[in-house]
């Protein structure tokens, strides 16, 4: 059986967020992991204080708590963390949905100097389709300050990505109103991995919740099985 690290993204909910897939990695063998980081799955007020380090000793704890061979997903800002940790330990894959270096909002890259003045700021409409929408678990709003930590990983993860040496996928929203298109391209072309995939759906930000959730969970689980088959740990 194979072993899979699945890292959520920010103000994202550790379990609800990731949507069809870790169950369709399990189905398929995989023994999948998938931690709650700081400040997350609880309420907003949570994150306050909470550093981006927080959030990396967690998902690096969970990671060495599995036996190897390992792969790790992460989506939008876990797939920062995922890149990290894909440069820093031995890693046979690394799956990257919508990865967050880098958003739409032009004001995001100001947040380290607005955080006095606008205390928190208002949750992303990630969702497409208007049923699932309203059943989006995301926190509606986020503490600022917290989301300069988010900053910081985007300015940290591009020296990591040319580390990154595992067969790499990379996942992109054609709608995504949060992180920008060419931050995705941006951190799929940074890769050093010699077998890497880039693909598009028509999908929001959250590709786990839209409408396409199913088909790329799939997507995802079909890939893996490729490149990591369950029967392949010792």
């Amino acid at each position: 059986m194979g072993n899979v690290l699945v890292l959520h993204g920010f103000t994202s909910h550790p379990v609800l967020t990731l949507g069809p897939l870790p169950e369709a990695l399990r189905q398929s063998g995989y023994t999948v992991l998938q931690p709650a980081l700081p400040g997350h799955g609880t309420r907003p007020e949570d994150l306050e204080g909470v550093r981006w380090e927080d959030w990396y000793r967690v998902a690096l704890e969970a990671y060495r708590s599995l036996s190897q061979p390992r792969a790790v997903v992460g989506l939008s800002m876990g797939g920062l963390l995922a890149a990290k940790l894909a440069a820093e330990e031995p890693t046979e894959a690394l799956v990257a949905l919508v990865p967050a270096l880098g958003f739409v909002d032009r004001l995001a890259p100001f947040a380290p100097y607005l955080s006095w003045l606008i205390r928190r700021g208002k949750g992303t409409n990630s969702v497409l389709d208007p049923e699932r929408r309203r059943n989006n678990p995301n926190y509606p709003y986020f503490p600022t300050k917290a989301f300069v930590e988010v900053l910081e990983l985007t300015r940290m993860v591009p020296g990591y990505l040319p580390r990154v040496k595992a067969p790499a996928l990379v996942l992109q929203a054609r709608h995504d109103s949060t992180v920008a298109e060419a931050a995705v391209r941006r951190y799929y072309e940074l890769l050093g991995s010699a077998s890497k995939e880039h693909k598009v759906y028509d999908s929001e930000h959250d590709l786990l919740l839209d409408s396409k959730a199913d088909e790329v969970a799939a997507d995802v689980t079909a890939w893996l099985l490729r490149v990591l088959p369950p029967q392949d740990r010792a």
